[in-house]
């Protein structure tokens, strides 16, 4: 097998685990649970709590302020939506 064969491939199947993420976060609720995420991460960040603590607010908080809106989304989201905010956070502070 050549490399660039290799290539196309491993991004094939990376692009294949990713695509259902994407989606999620490309729809209009999408964009609302992944803006509060950020905002939420931001006012946690500092916080001197354990890092699993803050996952569990965050994912309260998120979930709450969602609820205000009439939003309900899978747990999988809000979390993906947290994994992302945090991931944005760090490249931002990188």
């Amino acid at each position: 097998m050549s490399f660039l064969t290799w290539l196309k491939i491993l991004f094939g199947a990376i692009g294949t685990f990713l695509a259902p993420f994407i989606k999620m976060f490309l729809n209009d609720i999408g964009k609302v649970v992944l803006n509060i995420a950020m905002e939420v991460v931001l006012a946690l960040a500092a916080s001197a709590m354990p890092g699993a603590k803050k996952q569990k607010e965050a994912f309260k908080l998120i979930f709450d302020k969602l609820k205000a809106q009439g939003i309900t989304v899978a747990t999988h989201v809000i979390n993906a939506a947290i994994e992302a905010a945090v991931a944005k956070l760090k490249e931002k502070e990188g």
